[in-house]
């Protein structure tokens, strides 16, 4: 132990941490830590992402009937939707 040229042996503090908030980039060492800071930080700007989300989402897949105007969001739907019309017929 108190030989010489005994090499002293130093600690490495490795930071574990890993886990980032995406808006203020808060660091924390659990996953489950940085979901409750978002929920009771950030909750009015993931209402506003949410919003935009769903909004964009419900423009890009409607399908709309050219005759009607119904709207469908898928376009196997909508399909089976233009048979209908098809089948109509005028009454003298």
């Amino acid at each position: 132990m108190g030989e010489v040229g005994e090499e002293k042996r130093e600690v490495v503090f490795r930071d574990i941490r890993r886990y980032y908030c995406e808006f203020c980039g808060l660091c924390r060492s659990k996953k489950s830590l940085i979901s409750s800071h978002i929920q009771s930080h950030h909750q009015d700007v993931i209402e506003s992402l949410k919003d935009d989300a769903t909004e964009n989402a419900k423009g890009s897949k409607m399908n709309i009937c050219e005759e009607c105007g119904a709207t469908f969001q898928k376009p196997a739907h909508l399909k089976q939707h233009l048979q209908s019309h098809s089948l109509e017929i005028e009454i003298f």
